[in-house]
């Protein structure tokens, strides 16, 4: 094993120079072998990038392939009296949304997480409505996710009105704070009929603390620069 005189990289056995610094190598017990093959390549290469719509055209044609092998097999051969094959076929539109369109289309985290919430609560419908759910997906599933959307939107637009990660972030956790309440609450009177906070408070008054100490250093410009040259450090 050989190391370039220079540098100090490791040197193939058949190296004639340096690959690092180009020094000549001079080895006399193990001479250079002209034409022997480096051991580093010689020439720069990319990788090719990924053909985005191909991919999702493909995972298109497998979904429905397979959406309508369930339908097949639900209507002329396993249980037809029973709609099983929705559930997959729910599941595998929903897998399309998540997982496909994100190849398909480019656009803002807020419109793709409003899609996909828009998505997952489609597919919830679709199994209240094969189970005759509809009293817990309206008293229960629908306002947790427009509570989950309520708490996705505000820092979202805080962080396009002011740019501010501190602000941005002060108001994810109040959100946060908020819909943890929310989720309890929906949770209790659905379950019990009355609402009694427990959890939701200790994480609020978590989240409280952290807002706190945020606000500080906020509204201190010399404390703020010295956290930023922190964190940067």
């Amino acid at each position: 094993m050989s190391y370039c005189v220079n540098c100090g990289v490791e040197l193939d056995a058949a190296a004639a120079s340096c690959p690092l610094c180009g020094t000549p190598v001079v080895n006399p017990r193990a001479p250079a072998v002209p034409g022997a093959p480096g051991a580093f390549p010689e020439r720069r290469g990319e990788v090719a990038p990924v053909d985005r719509r191909g991919a999702g055209l493909t995972v298109t044609v497998m979904l429905a392939a397979a959406s309508a092998c369930c339908a097949a097999l639900n209507r002329f051969v396993f249980a037809p009296g029973v709609p099983w094959a929705a559930y997959a076929v729910g599941g595998a539109a929903l897998f399309w949304v998540l997982a496909v369109t994100p190849l398909l289309w480019r656009a803002h985290p807020a419109w793709r997480a409003a899609l996909d919430l828009t998505a997952v609560m489609l597919y919830i419908a679709l199994v209240a409505r094969l189970t005759g759910g509809w009293d817990w997906y309206f008293r229960l599933a629908l306002p947790i996710a427009l509570a989950v959307a309520a708490a996705v939107a505000a820092p979202c637009i805080v962080a396009a009105l002011h740019r501010s990660i501190l602000t941005t972030t002060m108001t994810a956790l109040g959100a946060l704070a908020v819909f943890l309440i929310a989720l309890e609450a929906l949770i209790d009177v659905y379950l019990r009929a009355a609402f009694a906070p427990v959890w939701s408070l200790i994480c609020a008054a978590v989240a409280l603390v952290m807002i706190a100490t945020l606000l500080v250093v906020r509204l201190r410009p010399r404390l703020r620069e010295e956290v930023r040259k922190r964190f940067h450090t």
